[in-house]
């Protein structure tokens, strides 16, 4: 039976999520700790769209000005400098999900009650689409886990940008800390045999990595907690291990004695939550030189055939020394503040309805937002150029990894 794309709103009951549903998602949520509504953390939260019509907001970022300006009896008049203004679109789409009972004795076989239930488990798959796409989007990639421009996906809440020429890292280093940088993932452990492990992650891609968001213009905003400067570095369960694995004195006990300063009572770790302290940010691996890094399993990984980016391109695609089961390759991320934006149109919403002769009850949750990393246009002498900048405080790398 067909069904029309307009329901009758006296079959369509609009409620406010329980607060208990949005607790849900948060706690699901490793991100959620990285946002704020500030320009303070990697993750901005804009609700610019929230209760006004539109579908895109416009940021902007006021360039630093030039000129030396003038010295002594010098005019000023005549003299002035023009002041430059980047923006930075974000567009916003819906997306919705429901699940529905299929009728009276369902819900009479079993103790599950499908439309009491069907609250936390739309909660958590809320957290689930919000953090991948934050993941993706950050990374690079596109929609749905594709590339950037793809294009295969009807999801479009990721504005997708493939990272920008300057803000990506192909190559890795030995665990005695050997580096070697490559120009595209298809060079990544392309000897064969052993060679990926040529290629892992460790504390010299940490250095190499910070180094260049320090230099990078518009230059990396670090975080700050506690009066002090971090960066925020999200690595691959299996980045972790190659990071515990690094031999040396610049090892992986370096990085747990930074780490454990002053125990709970490093601000890096804790939090008051109703009075009692607690972790600030889920999956901590440790600091190193100001760098906190994280653990996410969401982080992306690659095998032998598959790509990040545009497969047309062939050094894109992964060589075969990539072996699946063996090798894959992982694209971390190094974070400064506003890394990445997520916009609100409308936060979720509960909806229900009742099928069937009011037999069968249905739940379901609907959104508008947006995610997208950050990447300012400068709009020209003429105003109307708008041409693409680099990342502006988010650099990819990919680094190989060995199976666990």
């Amino acid at each position: 039976m067909a069904r029309t794309s307009i329901l009758n709103p006296n079959q369509l009951t609009q409620r406010a999520w329980p607060q208990t549903a949005f607790l849900i998602m948060l706690e699901n949520m490793q991100m959620s700790t990285l946002m704020s509504e500030n320009n303070d953390m990697p993750i901005v939260i804009d609700r610019t769209l929230q209760g006004r019509p539109g579908d895109q907001v416009i940021f902007e970022l006021d360039m630093p000005l030039s000129s030396a300006g003038g010295t002594d009896d010098s005019d000023i008049e005549g003299k002035e400098e023009a002041m430059s203004f980047f923006n930075f679109p974000v567009t916003i789409h819906e997306r919705n999900h429901g699940v529905r009972s299929s009728g009276k004795m369902t819900d009479k076989r079993a103790a599950i009650k499908i439309r009491s239930k069907a609250t936390f488990a739309l909660a958590r798959w809320m957290a689930e689409q919000v953090e991948n796409d934050l993941i993706w989007g950050l990374s690079g990639l596109g929609n749905q886990n594709t590339f950037a421009g793809e294009g295969t996906s009807s999801i479009l809440t990721i504005n997708e940008k493939a990272p920008s020429s300057n803000r990506i890292f192909f190559g890795g280093q030995t665990i005695a800390g050997v580096v070697i940088e490559e120009t595209s993932d298809s060079l990544i452990g392309d000897a064969g045999g052993t060679d990926p492990e040529n290629y892992l992650f460790g504390t010299r891609i940490i250095r190499i990595l910070k180094t260049r968001a320090q230099l990078a213009f518009p230059k990396f905003k670090p975080i700050r907690i506690g009066g002090k400067k971090y960066y925020v570095m999200l690595i691959h369960p299996l980045q972790t291990i190659a990071l515990a694995n690094e031999t040396g004195a610049a090892g992986w006990a370096q990085i747990q004695q930074n780490a454990n300063v002053r125990g709970l009572g490093n601000p890096l770790f804790t939090r008051e939550e109703r009075g009692v302290g607690e972790r600030m940010f889920d999956g901590i691996v440790g600091i190193w030189d100001d760098v906190i890094l994280l653990e996410s399993e969401r982080i992306e990984t690659r095998v032998a055939g598959e790509v990040f980016d545009d497969s047309a391109t062939a050094t894109n695609i992964l060589d075969a020394g990539i072996v699946d089961g063996t090798y894959r390759v992982a694209r971390g991320l190094l974070m400064g503040a506003q890394a990445g934006v997520i916009g609100w149109g409308q936060p979720w919403k509960r909806l229900e309805r009742n099928f069937d002769y009011f037999r069968k009850p249905g739940t379901a949750t609907d959104s508008i937002y947006a995610v997208s990393k950050v990447r300012f246009r400068d709009p020209g002498a003429g105003q109307n150029t708008n041409t693409a900048q680099e990342d502006y405080g988010v650099f990819a790398f990919d680094t190989a990894v060995e199976e666990a």
